[in-house]
């Protein structure tokens, strides 16, 4: 019902490192959140094949929902929603040896000779678990069973309860081992609670609710004026690139291009948007033709408001 796109944190990342100078301060900073951020996205791919595992069916399947409740958010990587009960699904990607401690609540992970302690997802499930009672109840909708997991899509993590704490046997899981726990689910509950009318209009709440987190420049607390301006060489990443007959040419390399502006735009937009005009693109690509702009940003399937003169672009 709803598909995951790529996190804007990560495509933001991306836009700093390469217009970023190789010295600058702040790079080591963005390229290790970059990297937390790539790897968390490409765990909720991998999991995408055990969800498909299940029958369509059965169940209304959400990816990465973020929900407004109050003045907070709360975001569920995977929920699947029935007619007799929900399942949210809080999914990690961590390869090495994986401890939990649920006495106080957190997690040892053991990788490449170095320990580090992470809340507990378990906790972190509950408190999903919660926020989502509440809004059903705040919106007036019929509560439903909720079911939780943790699992872990990576094949390189292993799993560890010294404690032989029941909770984590029975709410921790590898994800190979998914549609077996769905299917107890199933079993325990049997009773039809949702009519199909109700769940279609909970499944367009949930929707029309989903607020994608906003990612901006502030965060490593980087001028406007650090970001470098011009279009990057596809081939070696250098700038700028110069305007010539209709083409863009690398004086670094020789290349070529009819397209290197378009990442240039994007990178705009990402990082110093979200909206553009014509004397903006023009001082950022480095060119002087208005003619020339327009004719990048018309080509560019970006959307607009205003006239010919006062015409804003955006990428939304």
């Amino acid at each position: 019902m709803k598909q995951r796109t790529i996190p804007l944190r990560i495509l933001v990342n991306e836009a700093l490192l390469r217009r970023l100078p190789p010295n600058h301060p702040k790079r080591q900073d963005i390229l290790k959140d970059l990297l937390i951020k790539r790897a968390g996205f490409k765990g909720e791919q991998d999991m995408d094949y055990y969800i498909s595992l299940l029958d369509d069916k059965d169940f209304y399947i959400f990816q990465d929902l973020r929900i407004p409740l109050g003045p907070n958010y709360f975001q569920i990587d995977f929920l699947l929603l029935s007619t007799k009960f929900a399942l949210l699904i809080e999914n990690k990607n961590m390869p090495g040896i994986i401890e939990f401690d649920p006495d106080f609540n957190q997690v040892l992970r053991k990788h490449n000779d170095q320990a580090e302690v992470y809340d507990d997802p378990v906790l972190q499930v509950k408190r999903q678990i919660y926020q989502f009672r509440n809004w059903l109840i705040n919106h007036q909708l019929t509560p439903l069973p909720l079911e939780f997991l943790v699992t872990y899509s990576n094949t390189g993590s292993i799993l560890q309860n010294p404690s032989k704490n029941q909770e984590i046997y029975d709410r921790v899981c590898k994800g190979g081992k998914l549609v077996f726990k769905v299917a107890e689910y199933q079993q325990r509950h049997q009773k039809e609670i949702l009519s199909m009318k109700e769940i279609k209009k909970l499944t367009k709440l949930l929707i029309k609710s989903h607020e994608p987190k906003k990612a901006t420049i502030d965060r490593y607390n980087i001028s406007p004026s650090e970001i470098l301006p011009g279009v990057l060489c596809p081939a070696c990443s250098r700038g700028p690139m110069e305007r010539i007959s209709g083409k863009w040419f690398c004086p670094q390399c020789k290349t070529t291009s009819t397209s290197a502006h378009e990442q240039a735009i994007l990178d705009y937009l990402f990082l110093l948007g979200p909206t553009i005009t014509n004397k903006q693109l023009r001082r950022f690509l480095l060119i002087p033709s208005r003619t020339v702009a327009t004719y990048l940003l018309g080509n560019m399937n970006l959307q607009h408001t205003g006239g010919t003169k006062n015409r804003v672009y955006s990428n939304k």
